[in-house]
C-alpha cells in the first residue's frame, strides 16, 4: 500500500462494512467528512510505522481490497481487512491477509478483534487464531445505577509512561505510537494512579465513545469505566466494545448503568498476548 491508495482504501473500507452490517441488521454509519479524515490520519499513521504491513489489491486503477497489520514490540495486530463486495469471493482476502500475516514473526503473540462476518472467523481461525466470544454494550446511561468512582483524574502526555507500564502487563506489550493516534483526535485521557494500582481509559469527544481502557486491577477498571458512562451525554447512545468473558467487573458495570449487551464479532488470539483482563481493546490498534 502507498499513500495513493488512501483513498480507494477508505471506499473499499466503506462499501465492505456497509454490507456486513447491512446483512447482519445493525444500523448504517453515515460516512462523513470526519469519518474520512480519522480514516485518512489512521491509514497515514499506519503508513509511517508499518509499511511492510499494509497491503492492497487492485483491479486496473481500483483498490478491490486491503490488510493492515502493526506490530509493537513483538505483538502483531489485525488493523484491518476488508474486500468490496464486488470483489468478494475471488481469493482476494486470502491473499491480501496472507501477506499481512508474513509481516513479523508467524510464531509471536497475535490479536485480531473480527466482524461478526462467519467467512472472516473461519480465515482467522484457519490462520491458527483462537476465538474468543465478545459482546457490546449499548444504549443510554442511567446514572442512578452507577456507583461513585473516586481516584480518577485526567490525564496528560505526562502519564505516557503510565499508559506504556499497563499495556505491558495486560497485553505483553506497549501501544507505542498508537496512543498518539488514539489522543489525536481530541479524544480525553482517563487516569488513575496511586500506587501499583494503575490504569487509563481514552474516549472520543465527538461520540463519547471508549476508544480503550487497561488497568492492573478490576476495581481500578470498574472506576474508569463507570466515570466514562457517568460524564456520557444524556442525549446520546454510548457504546463499550469487545467485552469478552473475562471482562465480567465490565459487563456489571455496563448492566448497572442500563445498557444492552449485543453479540458482536470476536477477540482472536494467537500465542498469549497476555493476561488482557481487564481489558477493553480498540479495534484498530489492539
Amino acid at each position: 500500500m502507498s499513500a495513493d491508495d488512501i483513498d480507494g482504501a477508505g471506499d473499499v473500507w466503506d462499501r465492505a462494512f456497509g454490507e456486513m452490517r447491512s446483512r447482519f441488521g445493525l444500523p448504517h454509519l453515515p460516512r462523513d467528512a470526519e469519518s474520512d479524515a480519522r480514516f485518512d490520519h489512521r491509514m497515514r499513521h499506519l503508513l509511517q510505522h508499518d509499511a511492510s504491513g499494509a497491503w492492497v489489491s487492485h483491479d486496473g486503477d481500483c483498490v478491490t481490497g486491503l490488510a493492515v497489520a502493526l506490530v509493537r514490540e513483538g505483538l502483531w495486530v489485525l488493523s484491518m481487512l476488508a474486500v468490496d463486495p464486488s470483489a468478494q469471493g475471488r481469493g482476494v482476502a486470502r491473499a491480501v491477509l496472507e501477506r499481512a500475516l508474513a509481516y513479523g514473526n508467524a510464531d509471536g503473540p497475535g490479536l485480531i478483534l473480527a466482524s461478526r462476518d462467519p467467512k472472516a472467523m473461519r480465515r482467522y481461525a484457519m490462520a491458527g487464531f483462537a476465538l474468543r466470544p465478545a459482546v457490546t454494550a449499548w444504549g443510554r446511561v442511567r446514572r442512578a445505577g452507577l456507583a461513585a468512582a473516586p481516584g480518577v483524574r485526567e490525564g496528560d502526555t505526562t502519564d505516557r509512561a503510565l499508559m506504556e507500564g499497563v499495556d505491558r502487563l495486560q497485553r505483553g506489550a506497549s501501544h507505542g505510537p498508537d496512543h498518539q493516534l488514539l489522543l489525536d483526535d481530541g479524544s480525553r485521557l482517563l487516569v488513575f494512579d496511586q500506587g501499583r494500582r494503575r490504569g487509563y481509559a481514552v474516549v472520543r469527544r465527538s461520540d463519547h465513545r471508549l476508544s480503550l481502557l487497561a488497568a492492573t486491577d478490576a476495581d481500578v477498571a470498574t472506576s474508569l469505566l463507570t466515570t466514562v458512562l457517568a460524564d456520557a451525554p444524556d442525549t446520546r447512545e454510548v457504546e463499550v466494545g469487545w467485552i469478552t468473558a473475562a471482562q465480567q467487573w465490565a459487563i456489571r458495570t455496563c448492566l448497572a448503568a442500563g445498557l444492552e449487551l449485543h453479540p458482536v464479532g470476536p477477540m482472536m488470539v494467537r500465542n498469549h498476548p497476555g493476561p488482557m483482563s481487564p481489558y477493553l481493546p480498540n479495534g484498530a490498534t489492539g
